[in-house]
């Protein structure tokens, strides 16, 4: 039988675990009626909270995606814990002591292997903070002073420093009980020619908590010597760069009173912040913002402030922020943002120099990261020039399409239209020309102020709600009486026998299957009537002869009558055909 933790055991530290605490731990959570709390769910994006806490039952549901569970289910999804894991974790919380039975030698060895693991780091932490003090830290001390950083500062943020020794931490923590394969896997030491060493040697030490505090990994800035400015810990069984921030379990209950979090690019930036009264600020751990990063901050705020270096490597480092990380922050439904600072200037530079209170301005200031990268886009063109604004709009465009949310992209096409000096109605049908099936965005589904294509839209929402209304134009209407490479989908589809909940799913077109469940749902002002989708496929027809004349006219304008009479008197018949035709339509309606 293999080695488990006794049943009541367990019990116990469910019982004592209160599910409320330990989820305030991770999320913002409100009360919402007696023993109950509420918060966004952590396990998928939501703007109206449906995760449930019922702190009498220590259990949790969200009525959003089904995910529930218990105390411990709760931990093992966050953590992403064995079961195990995440009662040892929740026992060290509550001052249980765990027993074990019918335990194999190497389940000994095993046993709380995570707790084990953060223990040595809490000792790390402990042993660096100690030599900051020493004669040795005496150059990381001179560093710290040079950023600013005062001793309340260095304490609050358990900075340390790694003496040069080979083994000095290594000696330390095995003097302590641990044992040298546990502090290899756990990042704190590494194997050499010469035997196990330090993992970190003469560096300036920055702790690195996971969300619940506990200490889980280092950053290490280089003092003097060879060897990379910075290193941060490999990624080991309780750290992963990639779902950490800098200085969050400190700066979560601010970023939840003031409804935002800052993310900056560095450690001393985030400490700077801080040390100036910006409580909010957080960083990255050594790598690019990613999707696990806003699933993170969405747990407390719906914001984040990106403020990066105002050189020119910071301007690109916002640029490829805005590239690569802004599509993560719609999908885990954060509303990003870009703090426009002083050229040259980094924030741990500008809050030495101005002070917290003009951070907070320009944090207050700060631009949507759609329009920042908008503008910074626009400012290679020449919009006073004809040519100039043509390339502008090209060069913007994709950007736009990045925008998932149709409110958004259509505020932004207008101000688009504005910056780059033409009409609105040009940014919308170049949105809808260059449109690429499958693209994350859904340009092509935006209202259109265009007459034409609004029309359609009216045409393929009776069509979709009304059906038995439409079968008599499902012949006399073809999908070229449609301008939108989407509509005329959804048309030839409908045409063939169709119907709304199909389309949705079947329409090979990306942005048409988007747009028929919109179509499809949303609500027809006043009566549909026979009269009124009668006019509206008329109009439908009567826009298309217009298209017809138009291109009829820009032909009769490349020919020649004299050099080609009878061509021309042909297409001049034909036009008048057409104007009559349309008249005829007009008269009838």
């Amino acid at each position: 039988m293999a080695g488990r933790i006794l049943d009541e055991d367990v019990e116990e530290v469910r019982n004592r675990a209160s599910i409320g605490d330990i989820a305030a731990e991770y999320m913002q959570v409100r009360k919402a009626g007696s023993g109950r709390l509420k918060a966004l769910c952590p396990f998928h994006p939501e703007k109206t909270p449906s995760f449930t806490l019922d702190s009498t039952k220590n259990l949790f549901h969200c009525f959003g995606c089904g995910k529930g569970g218990n105390v411990y289910t709760l931990v093992m999804e966050l953590e992403n814990l064995s079961f195990v894991e995440a009662v040892e974790k929740l026992a060290q919380k509550t001052g249980i002591t765990l027993r074990y039975e019918n335990l194999s030698p190497a389940e000994k060895a095993a046993t709380g292997k995570r707790q084990r693991m953060v223990a040595a780091h809490r000792e790390a932490l402990a042993f660096y903070h100690e030599m900051l003090l020493t004669k040795e830290g005496q150059s990381a001390r001179d560093y710290l002073k040079s950023r600013g950083f005062n001793k309340q500062t260095a304490v609050g943020f358990a900075i340390g420093f790694s003496p040069k020794g080979r083994d000095a931490l290594v000696s330390h923590l095995k003097e302590k009980g641990f044992a040298l394969p546990l502090l290899i896997e756990a990042g704190l030491a590494r194997k050499t020619s010469e035997g196990v060493a330090d993992a970190f040697r003469g560096r300036v030490m920055f702790p690195i908590h996971d969300v619940a505090g506990d200490p889980v990994a280092f950053g290490a800035r280089l003092l003097d010597g060879t060897g990379p400015k910075y290193l941060n810990t490999a990624e080991t069984p309780i750290w992963h760069k990639g779902r950490a921030l800098y200085a969050l379990n400190s700066a979560k209950a601010s970023i939840v009173k003031d409804g935002r979090a800052v993310v900056v690019e560095g450690y001393t930036d985030v400490i700077a912040l801080h040390q100036a009264g910006v409580k909010t600020a957080v960083a990255s751990c050594g790598t690019a913002l990613g999707l696990e990063h806003f699933k993170l901050l969405r747990r407390f705020t719906d914001r984040a402030i990106l403020a990066y270096d105002a050189d020119q490597a910071g301007q690109a480092a916002a640029a490829r922020a805005f590239e690569e990380a802004f599509s993560y922050s719609q999908e885990a439904g954060i509303d990003s943002r870009v703090i426009e600072l002083p050229a040259g200037a980094d924030p741990a530079d500008f809050v030495t120099t101005d002070g917290g209170e003009a951070f907070t301005k320009l944090i207050d200031s700060a631009v949507p990261v759609i329009e920042y990268r908008l503008r910074r886009e626009l400012k290679s063109f020449d919009v006073t020039e004809p040519e100039g604004r043509a390339r502008a709009l090209r060069a913007a465009l994709p950007l736009l399409r990045q925008v998932n949310d149709e409110v958004l992209r259509r505020e932004y096409s207008r101000r688009l239209a504005n910056w780059v000096q033409v009409d609105e109605d040009v940014v919308f049908l170049e949105m809808q020309k260059d449109a690429r099936p499958g693209e994350k965005s859904a340009a092509a589904s935006v209202k259109r102020t265009s007459a034409q294509l609004r029309l359609e839209r009216e045409a393929l929402q009776v069509a979709l709600q009304y059906p038995d209304l439409v079968v008599p134009y499902l012949d006399r209407v073809g999908e070229e009486d449609f301008s939108m490479r989407a509509h005329q989908s959804i048309w030839q589809a409908l045409r063939k026998g169709g119907e709304a909940g199909g389309l949705a799913s079947s329409l090979e077109d990306a942005n048409a299957r988007r747009m028929v469940s919109a179509l499809a749902i949303e609500e027809i002002p006043g009566e549909v009537s026979d009269r009124l989708v009668d006019e509206i496929f008329s109009r439908l027809k009567e826009f298309t002869l217009t298209r017809q004349i138009d291109q009829m006219k820009s032909r009769l304008q490349a020919l020649n009558p004299i050099r080609h009479p009878t061509d021309y008197e042909a297409l001049f018949e034909e036009l008048m055909a057409l104007e009559g035709r349309r008249r005829e339509m007009s008269e009838d309606r």
